[in-house]
């Protein structure tokens, strides 16, 4: 049996999960006083030492420390900024990885995170039905989802052939959004949770002279013949049931 050290048991109030690379988004605040008018200056700056890409990459989850800093309550500060720590080693017991700084909390680079999960478990458990690793929660609305930047999966999935009568491969959209596929043979693409609205895009990579066959439930233009070394591209529409072909490329002429 695991040993829970007892001071990381406490949940923190919020936790928050980084979309990319905080490293230029998490700050020190200093505060220094004139020896002359005795007048207090703070200032924020993206100087925490220790943190770089590699500490502070995307997934990294952040935990408030019950620190905040508010406009006109705090000098040099223009928006509400909480304060966070996070391990940048993603071990159990190990603080000397621990590092801390401030953030804005509605910054796009991070996401709100479930505060059920005690401080303790400081490697992404994963989804026992999905197998895939707690990131955040999803969101379901009937309003409109308006961003300044692009709605999209950061994803990239591979599709793996498996020999048989015919060779298949299995897309599963619930995985992401871009998918590709590299023929070294015939290959029969079979489909699996095509969710109402999902867009797919198949980049198909020839390893040879192969046709690559739509399965049950993938409709459009048929069989695509691609050529050793050419690279083609695919773009499919869900209905809920079926993987509608949108348009496809014929071999891209530069490859470079």
């Amino acid at each position: 049996m695991s040993t829970v050290v007892r001071q990381l048991k406490e949940v923190p109030e919020k936790s928050y999960v980084a979309t990319s690379p905080f490293n230029g988004d998490v700050y020190t605040y200093r505060v220094t006083q004139s020896p002359v008018t005795y007048q207090t200056t703070g200032a924020l700056a993206a100087n925490v030492t220790g943190a770089t890409a590699l500490t502070c990459p995307a997934g990294t989850v952040l935990r408030e420390n019950g620190k905040k800093l508010y406009p006109g309550a705090h000098n040099g500060v223009t928006t509400l900024m909480v304060g966070v720590f996070w391990n940048t080693a993603k071990t159990d017991t190990t603080t000397s990885n621990m590092l801390s700084g401030f953030i804005d909390p509605n910054s796009p680079k991070f996401a709100l995170f479930s505060a059920d999960r005690p401080n303790y478990m400081n490697v992404l458990p994963v989804d026992p039905t999905g197998g895939l690793a707690d990131q955040s929660a999803p969101t379901l609305t009937n309003g409109t989802v308006i961003a300044s930047g692009q709605v999209r999966s950061s994803t990239v999935t591979a599709l793996t052939t498996v020999d048989g009568t015919p060779n298949t491969a299995a897309l599963d959209v619930s995985l992401g959004q871009v998918f590709t596929l590299t023929t070294t043979k015939a290959v029969t693409i079979t489909l699996s949770n095509p969710s109402p609205g999902a867009q797919v895009f198949l980049i198909v990579t020839g390893g040879g002279s192969h046709t690559i066959t739509p399965g049950t439930n993938i409709k459009g233009m048929g069989t695509l013949t691609v050529a050793s070394g050419s690279i083609y591209t695919l773009h499919y529409i869900s209905d809920g049931t079926s993987l509608l072909e949108v348009s496809r490329t014929a071999a891209f002429t530069d490859t470079t």
